[in-house]
């Protein structure tokens, strides 16, 4: 029954990742809006959903008593480091990925900033509450600068006509969003349930199991963009998940309460999410396209880090 369950979320997340990529595309169409943004937007918040209520419910379990914020911070970093190296890794395989000179100068810059940011401020081993504040206060002024920016390239005026046109279509992305959030959940669940039975330490839970779990959104999203041939979709998901996830799905958490965050986090984890975002947007920097040489690099990273956690487990 656990894996029937499993397998019926995975379905799920598949077919709410194709409803939501192809109801946003054409809001973006429709109202002329790039399909970057949309990405940046709409579909990482999205997608990052099942971060952000692991965030919220382990904080309120923090708030028991029950110790639950490092399950929450590993499955947000674990699932930020399988979406910047294997899922993009497997894209870059299927088809050629492009960068754009915003996500160069602009968002990759901000992902990397959020990742320094999370580390300065574990350094006492804790995310304070007010810490949170500022997290989820800067992702929020990102935000209306990203707003701000789309709305001075586009057109000032978009007809009444056009935005009864696209009622539906909202309604239709956010049960895409619905279904993906919930599927998300269900798999997540089951991989919980799985890994009492096999007796998996809860940190290593957290980054690998829970992490590759929560990742899957942006995973089946950013595929059905490749598919769709709207690449800049693909790629401004995973950036803007990876600024969703640490700014606002941590600063949410931390807001509830203070959330503690274990050494090995601060120690390995996060400075090696740093190196390896940072080596992929240098390997956009010549022509903006991920080679398929790229590709497998970053495929090797994330099975290096899978086999060095692996074996820091066992031994």
């Amino acid at each position: 029954m656990e894996a029937l369950s499993f397998l019926l979320g995975l379905i799920g997340i598949w077919f709410g990742a194709h409803l939501a990529v192809d109801q946003a595309l054409i809001i973006a169409d429709r109202l002329k809006i790039s399909k970057l943004f949309v990405g940046l937007t709409v579909l990482s918040i999205g997608t990052s959903l099942p971060e952000i209520f692991t965030h919220i419910i382990s904080s309120l379990n923090e708030l028991n008593g029950i110790a639950a914020s490092n399950i929450a911070i590993g499955t947000n970093i674990g699932s930020n480091i399988f979406q910047i190296t294997f899922i993009i890794g497997v894209l870059g395989l299927l088809s050629v990925i492009k960068s754009s000179k915003s996500i160069q100068k602009r968002d990759g810059l901000v992902m990397l900033g959020s990742i320094v940011i999370v580390y300065l401020f574990g350094q006492n081993g804790i995310i304070s509450q007010i810490e949170g504040a500022i997290l989820l206060g800067l992702y929020l002024a990102y935000l209306y600068y990203l707003y701000k920016t789309e709305k001075r390239l586009k057109h000032k005026y978009t007809p009444l006509i056009n935005q009864l046109k696209i009622t539906h279509h909202i309604g239709l992305l956010l049960s895409g969003i619905f279904v993906l959030s919930l599927s998300a959940n269900i798999v997540v669940s089951g991989a919980l349930k799985f890994s009492e039975i096999l007796g998996i330490e809860q940190s290593f839970f957290g980054l690998l199991i829970i992490g590759v779990a929560t990742g899957l959104p942006e995973f089946t999203t950013a595929l059905m963009g490749v598919m769709k041939k709207a690449k800049e979709v693909s790629l401004g998901v995973l950036i803007g998940s990876n600024i969703t996830n640490p700014m606002m799905g941590m600063g949410i958490g931390a807001m509830i309460v203070d959330n503690p965050i274990s050494k090995t986090i601060i120690d390995f984890d996060i400075p090696f999410w740093f190196v390896t975002s940072a080596i992929l947007l240098l390997l956009f920097q010549k022509d903006h396209k991920l080679s398929k040489n790229s590709a497998i690099l970053m495929l090797s990273m994330y099975v290096g880090y899978l086999i060095y956690k692996v074996n820091s487990v066992v031994i």
